[in-house]
Formats: C-alpha cells, structure tokens, sequence
C-alpha cells in the first residue's frame, strides 16, 4: 500500500535538470521600502501632532 503513494517530484528532478532559476525580489524590496516610508512618515506626523499639542 505504500508503494502506491508516491511523493511528487519537482520538475528539475523529472527532467534530469539541476538549475535553479532564481526569482528577482526587486518588486519585494521596493514594495517593502515603501511600506516601510509610509509607516515611518506615519509616525513622524503622529510625533509631529502630539508635539505640537503639547
């Protein structure tokens, strides 16, 4: 019986290819300095108010 279940196998093992295409993170990165200034100037215009409430 359990040789009838068999695992998949990734495309680069059936085909006998070994490359591994490596994915561009570029839209990552600038996706995630965006937030990362959004969520900052966020912060600096709380920071800003509360100062000038005080």
């Amino acid at each position: 019986m359990a040789d009838s279940i068999r695992k998949a196998e990734p495309k680069e093992l059936k085909n006998g290819n070994d490359k591994h295409e490596e994915e561009s993170l570029k839209g990552t990165f600038v996706a995630v300095l965006l937030l990362g200034g959004f969520l900052a100037l966020t912060w600096l215009a709380v920071f800003v108010l509360f100062i000038a409430r005080s």
